[in-house]
């Protein structure tokens, strides 16, 4: 088979042209040789190496150290010192300020009369200054339970209720003795003092909470107080005293 050389196609031997193209074919020796293509030239693998290269030692000389010079003294200013003396105090006067420092009420009864009784009362009346700011309210049963019982507001939160020690429950106007009926809610109200006012809002009690007969307090609405305010909690009736 003699195959074209143009289109590829093979052709019976002795074809001179292709049937598929029409182009004169040719044998397969000289069309070996039309196709060889001679093998580049080889290059000389003995190349001379290149010649090493040379360095040059340059000799560096150090250049000579500065001396050191010492950087000079602070100019201290001429300015006048001023000296400040402590007055001067008598060994009675420095008895007396320690015993001032140590004990400062009592300096004024040194100072004041002679009757032991004034003393003891200005040396109390902190302390009851400081009983008295504890207490800053109170409620006061007036019908329900027994009348005339007091339970003082010492926090800024007071919860007004029944006592529960399984539920956890310890309000601190504990109503649980005082309201045979259970009328009170184990957490029925609650007051808070806030920005120097004292508020009252219902817990979502059974039974309601009332100020001074007015409507139901809606749970979580807080309704001021004022002193002398009637605060109606199930079937006890309870006052709002500001001391």
């Amino acid at each position: 088979m003699i195959r074209c050389y143009h289109c590829g196609t093979d052709n019976l031997d002795g074809s001179e042209y292709c049937d598929e193209c029409g182009k004169k074919l040719s044998n397969p020796a000289s069309q070996a040789r039309a196709n060889y293509v001679p093998p580049p030239p080889q290059l000389n693998s003995q190349v001379a190496p290149p010649p090493p290269p040379s360095f040059t030692m340059e000799t560096i000389t150090p250049k000579p150290a500065t001396p050191y010079t010492p950087p000079p003294p602070p100019v201290r200013s001429q300015g006048p010192q001023t000296v400040i003396q402590a007055p001067p105090t008598s060994a009675g006067a420095g008895a007396q300020g320690s015993t001032a420092g140590l004990h400062g009420p009592t300096t004024s009864l040194r100072g004041g009369s002679n009757n032991p009784e004034a003393g003891q009362q200005a040396v109390n009346a902190p302390l009851a200054g400081a009983a008295s700011n504890s207490i800053r309210a109170k409620l006061i049963i007036q019908r329900g339970g027994k009348v005339g019982k007091e339970f003082p507001l010492t926090s800024h939160e007071s919860m007004i209720g029944r006592w529960d020690a399984d539920g956890g429950i310890f309000p601190d106007v504990d109503l649980d003795q005082d309201d045979s009926e259970a009328k009170v809610s184990r957490r029925h109200a609650r007051i808070q003092f806030l920005n120097n006012q004292y508020l009252i809002e219902d817990m979502g009690s059974t039974n309601g909470t009332f100020i001074n007969r007015g409507p139901r307090l809606l749970p979580g609405n807080k309704q001021p107080l004022n002193n002398g305010d009637e605060i109606i909690v199930g079937k006890t009736f309870l006052k709002f005293v500001l001391s």
